[in-house]
Parts: structure tokens; C-alpha cells; sequence
């Protein structure tokens, strides 16, 4: 009996690992297919925006562009996805939309790019391409987003600016019915800058005049490693009535982040009267994220780190003195490569500490990196956050979004969770309530609506 048992518990065991090798191939094999058809994907939406971009290039010479041709008057969403999340211990529902009308984008695995703002108390949203076509809805229709006209082609006039070259807009504000609007300038020929623009907000036409521009520009020929002109900052908010706040990054020139002559790698205080501007903090490398509490008087922003090394970093009271947050001497990210020239190493060296050469600990950092992006405060005491995330990568925590709470005294964080959407995102707003979340997602080009349900 029991020689008969044994027998069965052997075939049981060679069936099992028949199912478990059997099924493991099968898998290799579907996960093979994955990434081949992964892989053609995007050789196919390289094609695509290459061929974009040689229609676009034709269509500038001749004064047009080709949003115009696609669709003159509106961009047009398409509700494609309802659902519900949980993010911290409050449940929101989900909504998204999709478009087709967003040609171009700030990265080349993605469909579309574009920023976002609330204006009229939050009942009005408006949007920007990457490539400069404005357009306002109706928040209780996300549907249909009228066109605005504005003059941003006479005052933008290279053509990388408009096409898939990652020198676009970086972002836009509303403060005081007034739209400020970042992006990478040409100063002069291979030599790029950091520019604002402003225009009183009309939803018929917008007339923008320069705001800022930063004392210089970085020239793309340096030896600096390679040209990175994507690591530009640009995020701007409130400081106060008086003045906003803007993020600049190095362009991959990195000593520029630790001279304190220099824009670039800083965040910076604009006076909206005179456009005087003063160093608020230095040592960024790429800070796309930003926001400050005027109720507890601190700047929370987010930057890219090299290889790793994204990171969160807060500033208390940030105008009692001048904040080092070491880029490049500290960094918990590595060099892309590690055949570098002497000279870049002793400039960069990215120590693995940030308060024993003297500078400022993030609060949190991220390795691998999650390609961090906009940050906004989900509750009124200024405790928990949401952070974008960019990047390609699930198993990374990449393509989502990280929910943030902070400790009481906000000088490290206490609980941190990870929102898949698959989706890189862009920018992220909330309302003045806190009861509403919309965000942009580049890589399907779509809004995304959370709602927060109150039980």
C-alpha cells in the first residue's frame, strides 16, 4: 500500500514539474513576444514623429503649423476609462481621457505633452502643448477644449521649439489673471536659455511679452559630458503676493549648479514688479517639481538625479538664508557611464553624502530613479504629497504616482506608497478644496480626473 502511494505521489510530482517547466516556457516565450512587439511599438512611434517632425519643419517655413491643419478650433478628449483609486487613506474616483489632437512631445516614447492650470476658482482649466497651442474647457467638460490664438510664434522662432527635440514648454502658472509660461529659449546660435513669458489671461487671444530670462545661456558645445538641454527645470509658482518661484536645471553643464552667479541649477525668487531675482537655493541638477506652504513657510521640490538618485528635498523657512543642495559634489544616483575624463569626475565626484560635505539631505531619494516630476499637497496641514513619476519602467515604480506623508515636524517621511498608472506623468494640479486631481499623461496623451469620494 504504501509502495503504491509513493508511486502516486511521484507521478503527482513529475506532473507538477511538467505544469511548472511547461509553464515557464510558455512564459519566456509570451514575455519574449512582449518585448519584441514592446520594441516594434516604439520603432514605430519613432517613425511616426520623425515623419511629424518633416511635415511640421515644411509647414514653419511657410508660417503654418500643423496643429492648425489637424484641428483649427478645438482639441478634442474622448472618456476612455473609469474607475476608482486609493491614495493615502482617501478613495477618488477615476476618470480618463484620451486625445488624438496633441502632435508633439517632450519625450520620444510618449504620444503627447502638455501642462496644465485651474483659473476661475478652480471652474476653468486650461492647457498648453509642449509645442505652444493653447486651449480652455469647462472643468465639468474635459471633452471639448476650445482653441485660444495667441502670438507665441512671433516670439518663438527656432524650429526645435516645435518639434520632438525636448526644447518646449516646461511649464505654466496662473497667478492674479496672468499666465506665466516657461520654456527653452535660443539666445543665440547653439546657445540655449532659460525664458518666461507672460500675457494677461484671455480666452480669445494672448498677447505674451517677455517676463524672464536667465543672465545667460549654456552653450551645447562644452565639455561637460554630453548635451542634455531636457535637464532645464522650469517649474513656476507663488512664493507670495509679490514674487514667484522658478526652478532651473544645468543642462548637464554641472558647475554651473554650485556657482552662485549662475541661473542655472537653482531655484530662484522672481519679483513679478521689477523682475529682479535673488538665489534662493542652489546645488539642483533638474528640479521639475515644486511647491510651496505659505502656511508652514517651506518649498518642497523635486529634481532628477543622474543614474538614481531622484530626489525630494524640502526647504525650511527658505529665505532666512541661502540652501546648498549639493548637486553635483553629492548625489545618491551614479555617472551614466564610468569611463568619464578626470576632469568630469573631480568636478562631479556624486558623493554618497550630502550633510558631511556641508549641504542639505533630501528627504527622500529614489534609486533606481522613478523620473520624478510635479508635486502638489493633498491636505491643508502640508503633510502628504503626490509626486509624478516619468520614466518606462513598472518594476521600477515608474509610470505613476507616489503618495508622500511627512512626519508632524516635516523633516523626514513617515509612509510611502506607489500608484501604478502605466502612464508617464507629466503635471499634476489639485484644486484650492483638495477635492479634486488632474493630471497630464504624456505616454497616451490623456487627462486624468480623480474626484475624491466622501463617505
Amino acid at each position: 500500500m504504501r509502495i503504491k502511494l509513493n508511486f502516486i505521489y511521484l507521478i503527482i510530482i513529475i506532473f507538477l514539474a511538467f505544469l511548472l517547466i511547461y509553464g515557464y516556457q510558455i512564459n519566456k516565450k509570451n514575455s519574449a513576444s512582449k518585448k519584441n512587439e514592446i520594441s516594434n511599438i516604439t520603432k514605430q512611434l519613432n517613425t511616426r514623429n520623425i515623419q511629424l517632425e518633416k511635415i511640421q519643419k515644411k509647414l514653419l517655413e511657410d508660417g503654418k503649423n500643423l496643429n492648425e491643419i489637424i484641428n483649427q478650433n478645438e482639441i478634442s478628449f474622448k472618456n476612455v476609462f473609469n474607475n476608482e483609486v486609493l491614495i493615502g487613506s482617501n478613495r477618488y474616483s477615476f476618470l480618463k481621457y484620451t486625445t488624438n489632437d496633441i502632435l508633439f512631445t517632450g519625450n520620444r516614447k510618449a504620444i503627447g505633452t502638455a501642462y496644465i492650470d485651474f483659473y476661475n476658482n478652480d471652474k476653468n482649466l486650461i492647457i498648453a502643448t509642449y509645442d505652444g497651442i493653447f486651449a480652455f474647457t469647462d472643468v465639468n467638460d474635459l471633452e471639448n477644449f476650445k482653441k485660444i490664438k495667441s502670438n507665441i510664434n512671433s516670439l518663438i522662432k527656432y524650429d526645435k521649439f516645435y518639434l520632438h527635440e525636448q526644447y518646449g514648454i516646461k511649464d505654466i502658472h496662473i497667478n492674479d489673471e496672468k499666465i506665466y509660461v516657461s520654456f527653452i529659449g535660443e539666445r543665440k546660435n547653439n546657445c540655449y536659455d532659460l525664458k518666461i513669458i507672460t500675457s494677461k489671461l484671455n480666452e480669445k487671444f494672448l498677447e505674451f511679452s517677455l517676463f524672464y530670462k536667465t543672465l545667460s545661456c549654456v552653450n551645447e558645445n562644452n565639455n561637460h559630458g554630453f548635451w542634455a538641454h531636457q535637464g532645464a527645470g522650469g517649474r513656476i509658482d507663488n512664493l507670495n503676493n509679490s514674487n514667484l518661484l522658478f526652478t532651473t536645471g544645468d543642462f548637464r553643464n554641472r558647475p554651473l549648479s554650485q556657482d552662485i552667479k549662475s541661473d542655472f541649477g537653482k531655484i530662484l525668487k522672481i519679483n513679478i514688479q521689477n523682475k529682479e531675482t535673488e538665489v534662493v537655493s542652489l546645488g539642483h541638477r533638474n528640479p521639475q517639481g515644486l511647491y510651496y506652504s505659505k502656511k508652514f513657510d517651506f518649498i518642497l521640490s523635486t529634481e532628477h538625479g543622474p543614474k538614481g538618485g531622484d530626489e525630494v528635498n524640502i526647504n525650511n523657512r527658505p529665505l532666512s538664508k541661502i540652501k546648498n543642495f549639493g548637486w553635483p559634489i553629492s548625489s545618491y544616483g551614479e555617472h551614466y557611464k564610468k569611463n568619464y575624463s578626470k576632469k568630469i569626475l573631480k568636478e562631479a565626484p556624486l558623493n554618497k553624502s550630502h550633510k558631511k560635505f556641508g549641504f542639505e539631505e533630501p528627504i527622500k531619494y529614489f534609486n533606481p530613479s522613478i523620473g520624478i516630476s510635479q508635486v502638489i499637497s493633498l491636505d491643508q496641514m502640508d503633510k502628504e504629497f503626490l509626486v509624478g513619476a516619468m520614466g518606462n519602467e513598472v518594476i521600477e515604480q515608474d509610470l505613476g504616482l507616489h503618495y508622500i506623508k511627512l512626519s508632524d515636524n516635516r523633516n523626514k517621511v513617515i509612509n510611502h506608497n506607489y500608484i501604478t498608472l502605466n502612464e508617464r506623468v507629466r503635471d499634476i494640479i489639485i484644486s484650492k478644496d483638495r477635492e479634486l486631481i488632474v493630471i497630464f499623461l504624456e505616454t497616451s496623451s490623456s487627462i486624468a480626473v480623480l474626484s475624491k469620494i466622501n463617505n
